[in-house]
């Protein structure tokens, strides 16, 4: 027998642990086996050689040699076969009769030609002793097909009559000899494993108490050399005690019985190191196969910094729970504090909190400091100079000061800092929404270092718990002040919004569900029982609990109501499960939106789409479809014109032949998209200028797609390409593209464009920094003047005059640009300062002296212009064109037609300016506006008997209560368009409280109340001062609007509708300043006033200038003829008045006749003033 075969059974016998008596017995049993087949092989080789004819397979012999699991031959000493058995069929691939006097060399290539008895020596062993241990060989064998495999061989030698023969025995160990190599690999790859493990690996002889074999890791882990750990065990590595109190060892805890069982224990355990240092670790035990000794693997993982991060967790989680629980703001303020202060040793800490003016911090917890130092930290201000918590929410950044002593801000603290043994703050804000500071985390440290990158990481998960709190404490305040408006969001919102408990009881209902269900309250829909009959199908509601018990919420969950009608609605439902403390469901609270009308008008869409698509059947672009070779099927009418080709000629044709496809601009071939998608097999889109060559030759651009056609498995089968003549799009694209950068009534670009040559002129500088260009912003003056008095039409001509003549003034590389409206501007590209003023200038010129002709009438117009320097330093269009539009707004300030260079005071002018908006409407919230009046008497009126007359003038009061005068915050007002809201407070104050509300015919007095153009025209304000009129049925001349000369002829058309209307009503208007701007007589004829009041500009020197008297004596003389009453302003001593008394003026105002006073001492009935002042 085998050597080797009974080696195996041996260690088989081993480890299975069996008796060495059964091993015995077993291992003669398989000798025996072997010793009966060798003899029948000797039996069969005899037989064959004294017989004259071949054994039969019926034989018994042949059946015992084909049973054998080896392959079994005898060979001649001339190499040739002479008997076999069925396995040499089976591993040679050959049948009986091919393998009988076939050569052995053919089988065993190794063989080459050399002697059989040669060969075979290494393997060979005596039939004769069936005892004698022999080791077999590997050979190399050879199957019939060439497929090489090792087999395992034996041979005999045998010495017949007819001369020698051989007897060999092959086993087939191609699969051992892989398994073999499996195995090593395997081998290799767990000790890798091992060695490179990121935990430390340890294995543990349980029997002696010992470590058997350590990896890098943790040697490395325990400090410890491999040969000192493997000559120690688990009491070298492990401390004394274990965190719970209980020692080490000596303890039976049953983990590595749990191990010897075959489970997999994980436990945490405190190790310790060569210095004796300690740490937590995760320790993992699993058994280990092995015949002679008891081992476990032992898995250990540093789990020091899980355990930091563990605590900072629960704390985190625990202040979390304080702030949802609703906890005391105080309480959870102060926890923060107390587990900052456990962050290290030495600490204290305080919570700052910005207050609501934002420049300054109070202390909001400080459980570690001194009432003393506490009290010092009250109102600290947030300033570049102020303490370390106010320089950090100053400057918007954390502040780490590691030597207080050596921060002078802290000076007049020292006592205190020194009492409370402090050396260092850290400074770490805190913030609320939108990433706004609203406080500080203030760190104090009893010695002079900075915090470690571990304790910034965590001090800032503090400051960002300290800012859930106190956002929290701010949304609270901000809910319960919002609360009610929230109340009637709920009652008002046209979704249906419902509270039930799990049972379907209804707990609340908002109107829109009751309405929506079609019950005429909650408390009919309450009585109508529970949800469960108003589900059309009872398996909707289930499927609804249904995703609450596995989610918590429902979105968008679609199903059929029922109403109490009985009709049937398809509702939309979000919601959300209430649970209570165990987690279990107790409620349902959501939305739900009627779609019934939506769901009707997406059948409507959905019958449309069938109808398009076969609509698209006979679509006007063509269409090519292709089999999988790229052969035409089927061309389309259109795609007939577009290639040239019928479908006759070109049916079976490769696509490419009828449709070659070429870049326009480089005239490369484009590759046939319908090739390209049955390769790739995904839609490809033709690039763009791609252009089809007909059959004829010509050109035509396209743009098409082609697309793959699948069979139902996602088979290519085909491809389908549609593409459309683009000639004219491409037309149509090139002017688009036009009409997108130029403005279609002048020509010029428009801003879009201008700002792009603006960016490209910014990469020139920088490329060239020395160079410099200039913006010139211009502004039309009164343009709308010339839009109301000749219409839109002649507006447009003087733009486009305007246009050219600009144009003429500039050279033809620069860009000239309609920005919108009457704004223009122009870039001067390398030019200097004075250059560009004197462009400017020049410019300004000539619109100045350029005359409009339009049907039979002219006119002039002006322009302001704004001047900005473009340097490589600026940073981007947008603050350039800011500084050249503050520019243009100040050369109309300096009283338009104006030149102005952008300075860098210009910006803060303007800011100053925006400042009044915001002023100016706290004012109006805050209710600081106040009314002054002026008494406008009758300069004849010697009897003081006739009718009051006073013009109210608005005022504003500052946060102060001081009077600000009208001149600093109506110009702001006029150009940020807030008169109109101070107009209608005049409005509403004078109608309501100072005006006469007598039932008499005509008003006893008469107040004038003035208006903005900026009011006139606003669309809806005629519609305003009706229906405050209307609120007080005021009588006849009770109420006076004045209105300034340039508002009216500005908006000329409007603001005599508005005249018309209001008169109606019994109100009377005046000319406000008649004589200061474009005076026109033709104007006045047209305007409905009953008053001129002439601007004081006149009055004032009356007296002393001639021409001021003859400009008042012909308003005075005007105003007669036309039937209107003149005032006249600033009268302001008594020559004046009797001047204009002579001149014929019949009324006056002025500080010689009364200062404005304020209106709580307004007193109408009292109307002797002009008789004092006459007398």
């Amino acid at each position: 027998m085998d050597k080797s075969l009974r080696e195996r059974i041996r260690k088989a016998t081993e480890g299975s642990g069996a008796h060495e008596s059964d091993f015995l017995d077993l291992l003669k049993l398989v000798d025996a086996h072997y010793d009966r087949m060798e003899a029948t092989i000797t039996q069969s080789v005899c037989t064959q050689t004294s017989s004259t004819q071949t054994l039969t397979a019926s034989t018994p012999i042949d059946a015992v040699f084909d049973s054998v699991t080896e392959a079994l031959l005898s060979v001649s000493e001339n190499g040739r076969i002479r008997v076999c058995n069925k396995v040499c069929s089976r591993y040679f691939s050959m049948t009986h009769e091919e393998l009988i006097g076939a050569s052995l060399d053919s089988l065993l290539p190794e063989l080459n030609d050399r002697p059989v008895r040669e060969f075979l020596e290494p393997f060979m062993s005596s039939l004769d002793d069936t005892h004698v241990d022999y080791t077999p060989g590997e050979v190399l064998a050879q199957r019939a097909n060439g497929e090489s495999f090792y087999a395992e061989i034996n041979a005999s030698q045998l010495i017949t009559a007819e001369g020698t023969i051989f007897v060999i025995s092959l086993r087939d160990v191609s699969q051992r000899r892989e398994a073999e190599k499996a195995l090593k690999e395997n081998e290799e790859r767990y000790r890798a494993l091992v060695q490179y493990a990121p935990e430390a690996i340890i294995v543990f002889d349980v029997d002696n108490n010992k470590f058997c074999d350590v990896n890098d890791k943790a040697c490395e882990l325990f400090n410890l050399a491999r040969r000192r750990l493997l000559a120690v065990g688990p009491e070298a590595i492990s401390p004394d005690m274990q965190p719970d109190g209980t020692p080490s060892f000596g303890i039976h805890r049953g983990l590595v019985d749990r191990a010897l069982r075959g489970e997999h224990p994980t436990f945490e355990w405190m190790h310790k190191d060569s210095t004796g240092k300690q740490f937590p670790c995760e320790v993992r035990f699993s058994r280990m196969p092995s015949n002679e000794r008891t081992l476990l693997r032992v898995s250990i993982t540093n789990i020091e910094d899980r355990k930091r991060n563990e605590m900072l967790t629960f704390a985190q989680n625990k202040i979390l729970e304080m702030v949802a629980s609703d906890a005391s703001y105080d309480k959870t303020l102060r926890a923060i504090c107390r587990f900052v202060e456990r962050l290290g040793d030495g600490l204290t800490a305080s919570i700052m909190v910005l207050n609501a003016d934002g420049k300054s911090l109070s202390v909001e917890q400080a459980p570690g400091l001194s009432a003393e130092f506490r009290f010092g930290l009250d109102f600290v201000s947030v300033a570049a100079d102020s303490l370390t918590c106010g320089q950090a929410a100053f400057d918007a950044k954390d502040k780490i000061v590691d030597d207080i002593a050596r921060e002078t801000v802290w000076e007049p603290h020292y006592e205190q800092i020194e009492a409370s043994g402090i050396a260092a703050v850290w400074s770490f804000l805190v913030y609320g929404d939108a990433n706004r500071v609203i406080g500080t985390l203030d760190v104090y440290a009893n010695r002079s270092r900075e915090p470690s990158t571990d304790e910034i990481e965590k001090l800032n998960r503090m400051a960002r718990l300290a800012g859930i709190a106190i956002k929290r404490r701010q949304d609270e305040e901000r809910l319960k002040s919002s609360e009610a408006r929230y109340r009637g969001l709920f009652e008002n919102v046209v979704d249906g919004v419902y509270i039930c408990s799990r049972e379907g009881e209804i707990i609340a209902a908002n109107p829109a569900l009751v309405e929506m269900l079609g019950y005429a309250s909650v408390e009919e829909l309450r009585a109508a029982g529970r949800t469960t009959i108003l589900y059309v199908n009872p398996i909707d509601r289930e499927r609804v609990f249904a995703r609450l018990e596995a989610e918590g919420v429902v979105k968008n969950f679609e199903y059929r109501l029922r109403r109490k009608d009985g009709t049937e609605i398809v509702v939309l439902e979000n919601a959300r499960a209430v649970c209570d403390e165990d987690g279990k469901i107790v409620a349902h609270e959501g939305t739900i939106t009627d779609i019934t009308e939506r769901k009707r008008a997406e059948t409507r869409i959905f019958e449309e789409k069938e109808r398009a698509q076969v609509t698209l059947q006979s679509i006007g672009d063509g269409v090519i479809t292709a089999d999988a070779e790229g052969r035409i099927d089927y061309i389309n009418p259109v795609a007939q014109d577009l290639t040239g080709w019928d479908m006759r000629s070109a049916k079976g044709m490769p696509v490419s032949d009828i449709m070659t496809i070429v870049n326009e601009h480089t005239r490369a071939t484009v590759e046939n998209p319908v090739i390209r998608c049955l390769k790739e097999g995904r839609v490809i889109t033709l690039a763009e200028h791609s252009v089809l060559i007909t059959r004829s030759g010509d050109e035509v651009p396209i743009q098409d797609s082609a697309a793959p056609i699948r069979d139902r498995i996602g088979n290519i089968i085909g491809s389908v390409m549609v593409f459309h003549d683009t000639s004219k799009e491409s037309r149509l694209f090139r002017q688009l593209s036009y009409q997108a950068s130029h403005d279609s009534l002048t020509g010029l670009i428009n801003r879009s464009e201008f700002e792009n040559r603006l960016v490209s002129s910014f990469d020139a500088l920088k490329s060239n920094p020395e160079q410099s260009h200039a913006l010139l912003y211009l502004d039309l003056d009164q343009f709308k003047v010339v839009n109301d008095t000749f219409g839109h039409t002649a507006g447009d001509e003087l733009l486009r005059q305007l246009a050219e003549t600009v144009q003429q003034q500039i050279r033809s590389s620069d860009v000239f640009a309609r920005l919108g409206g009457d704004e223009f501007g122009i870039l001067l590209e390398r030019c200097s300062e004075q250059k560009a003023m004197d462009v400017a200038e020049a410019i300004r010129n000539s619109v100045e002296g350029y005359r409009f002709e339009w049907q039979d009438a002219f006119t002039t117009i002006r322009v302001s212009i704004g001047v900005v320097m473009v340097t490589s330093d600026v940073k981007d269009v947008a603050s350039l064109m800011s500084s050249a539009d503050v520019a243009c707004y100040s050369a109309k300030d300096m009283g338009r037609n104006q030149v102005h260079l952008y300075k860098g005071g210009d910006a803060s002018l303007r800011h100053e300016e925006m400042k009044w908006v915001s002023r100016i409407t706290s004012a109006v919230e805050e209710e600081r506006l106040e009314l002054f009046y002026q008494p406008i008497i009758g300069i004849n009126d010697r009897s003081g008997h006739g009718r009051g007359h006073y013009e109210l003038l608005l005022r504003m009061r500052d946060e102060s209560g001081q009077i600000v005068s009208p001149n600093a915050f109506i110009p702001s007002a006029e150009r940020y368009n807030l008169m109109s809201t101070l107009d209608r407070w005049v409005i509403h104050k004078a109608l309501a409280e100072l005006a006469d509300t007598s039932n008499e015919d005509e008003a006893r007095y008469t107040l004038s109340i003035n208006l903005s153009g900026t009011s006139l025209s606003e669309d809806r304000f005629l519609e305003y001062v009706v229906e405050e009129l209307g609120k007080q049925r005021l009588p006849k001349g009770a109420i006076c609007f004045e209105i300034t000369e340039t508002a009216a002829i500005s908006n000329l058309t409007r603001v005599i509708h508005f005249m018309q209307e209001l008169k109606k009503l019994g109100c009377k208007f005046s000319l406000d300043d008649f004589g200061s701007g474009l005076s026109s007589f033709t104007y006045l004829k047209n305007l409905p006033v009953d008053y001129l009041k002439i601007d004081g500009q006149f009055v004032s020197n009356v007296v002393d200038d001639s021409v001021d008297e003859s400009m008042v004596k012909a308003i005075s003389e005007v105003g007669h003829a036309m039937g209107i009453e003149t005032i006249a302003e600033r009268v302001e001593t008594k020559q004046v008045l009797d001047k204009l008394g002579l001149l014929g003026v019949q009324f006056a105002q002025g500080y010689y006749i009364a200062r404005p006073s304020s209106v709580t001492s307004f007193e109408p009935w009292q109307r002797d003033t002009s008789a004092k002042l006459l007398a």
